[in-house]
């Protein structure tokens, strides 16, 4: 996706999101929780749909005819309204940029950090919660952490946070090793 593509989606999530100079409450969160979940189930109802529903052949009224037969009265409220604007702006293509766009604004809104640990085999229930509390920190930020298998570690754990990685794998540290012999 080009840069302006993804300019365009960031503005479009943060329309629809309308977090911009509000300060955050239990109220708030809520509300931008519904409105993140509503989106999520707008597009898992669409996901069979896309490539009919982003083709630059179809009419954009036939689209829009096509999406609230798909969806149904079940869908309706303002995600729904949202992704209708998206079809007739004939934008529809950046659904899934602003939905990532919608996920990190509500983050950023509540103070969540996502990571991701990956492991060579499922980590205990205690394992993540230790790992959860070191990253969560002194000032115990919120941290939502998830386990992904890994099959190319093959030894302990790499911990993904936004751009950091941190490599506790065995391979990691006889590299580390090595670069420190090799140093002299």
């Amino acid at each position: 996706m080009d840069s302006s593509s993804k300019t365009l989606a960031k503005r479009y999530a943060r329309a629809y999101m309308g977090l911009d100079d509000q300060v955050f409450g239990a109220t708030l969160e809520a509300a931008s929780q519904a409105r993140l979940d509503g989106l999520r189930r707008v597009f898992e109802a669409a996901r069979p749909h896309l490539k009919t529903l982003t083709h630059p052949a179809i009419n954009g009224g036939v689209k829009l005819e096509a999406l609230e037969r798909m969806l149904g009265a079940a869908h309706a409220g303002p995600a729904m309204d949202f992704v209708s604007l998206l079809v007739k702006q004939g934008r529809f293509r950046l659904f899934e940029e602003i939905m990532r766009e919608c996920l990190s604004l509500h983050d950023n809104f509540c103070g969540v950090t996502r990571a991701e640990v990956y492991s060579r085999y499922p980590l205990s229930e205690g394992e993540l919660k230790r790992i959860t509390a070191l990253l969560a920190g002194p000032e115990g930020r919120k941290i939502v952490l998830r386990s992904v298998i890994a099959e190319r570690v093959l030894g302990g754990f790499e911990i993904k946070v936004g751009d950091t990685l941190i490599d506790a794998t065995v391979r990691g540290r006889l590299d580390a090793l090595r670069a420190g012999l090799l140093k002299g």
